[in-house]
């Protein structure tokens, strides 16, 4: 019976000191994970995102940028659109030249701006009463209309993705009348045919009786 009492506690000791350990192991290991900053674990993500997938993720700043970016190079063309079409004799607005390279000579790439996010919120304050004063108020302005911007072109190319279907389905529906009418018009033909020979074979006998009346004459 003390034998049984001594394995007992001795189990009961080991139990307690494993978990004793384990306890003390998460800890540690928790306060360790609490030491590593914010810009230690993106750095982290970044890069083991970049070693699996061969990408690298874009960080907040450079997201703002970009929306700004791409913002103030709508509002700019939409100004110089609207200027254009008041002046008698110009030619309209080419977009796809002010895109590629006219913006990007005076402010660099939406993704790759030549001045700070902010000097360029400030500078569009001065050109603009829809945009809010202040930079930061500048900057979150820019970001909505970036937004309402891309929401309007997703919404334009889905009704034309529709559109588009909805031609697809009026020609299939031509197609099959098409069809429809070609095997009517065959079905028509065989008839004619049929009856030609009908009336072929009622004048053969028409011919017979006359002949035989003839020779019944005689």
């Amino acid at each position: 019976m003390v034998t049984a009492r001594r394995k007992t506690t001795r189990a009961a000791k080991a139990n307690t000191n494993g978990s004793a350990k384990t306890t003390k192991a998460r800890t540690a290991k928790a306060q360790s994970a609490k030491t590593v900053t914010a810009e230690e674990l993106v750095k982290r993500i970044l890069s083991a995102v970049e070693r699996k997938y061969k990408v690298r993720l874009a960080k907040r700043d450079d997201r703002i940028a970009t929306k700004v970016g791409h913002a103030a190079r709508e509002k700019l063309g939409k100004d110089i659109q609207a200027q254009l079409s008041k002046k008698p004799g110009s030619h309209s607005f080419d977009w796809n030249e002010w895109n590629t390279k006219v913006f990007p000579k005076i402010l660099g790439k939406p993704d790759a701006l030549k001045y700070p996010v902010e000097v360029i919120a400030d500078a569009l304050v001065l050109l603009y009463d829809s945009i809010s004063e202040g930079t930061e108020e500048a900057i979150s302005d820019l970001i909505e209309f970036n937004a309402a911007s891309l929401k309007r072109r997703n919404e334009l190319a889905k009704a034309q993705e529709e559109e588009d279907d909805d031609l697809d389905d009026l020609d299939d529906d031509e197609d099959e009348i098409d069809d429809l009418l070609d095997e009517e018009d065959e079905d028509d033909e065989d008839d004619g045919f049929d009856d030609e020979e009908e009336d072929d074979e009622d004048f053969d006998d028409e011919d017979d009786e006359d002949f035989e009346d003839e020779e019944d004459e005689d």
